[in-house]
């Protein structure tokens, strides 16, 4: 089952991403053709650029009026 899913609004973890691509909007699920849970990637909207990213590069960022 993948960590994310697709509308979720995720921030990109690490010191050198760039700020305009900080905070997006996952847009599409790409699986491992092997099953391989942890090698997902995930399509990444931020405004006019798109970015594909694995699961460990992204960290779901959670709503104010969202429960756990």
């Amino acid at each position: 089952m993948p960590s994310f899913n697709v509308g979720d609004r995720v921030e990109r973890i690490g010191v050198l991403v760039p700020i305009w691509m900080k905070i997006g909007i996952i847009t599409k699920v790409i699986p491992n053709e092997h099953g391989i849970e942890w090698a997902t990637q995930y399509e990444v909207r931020f405004g006019e650029i798109k970015g594909t990213f694995y699961q460990t590069e992204l960290s779901r960022i959670k709503i104010a009026c969202e429960r756990h």
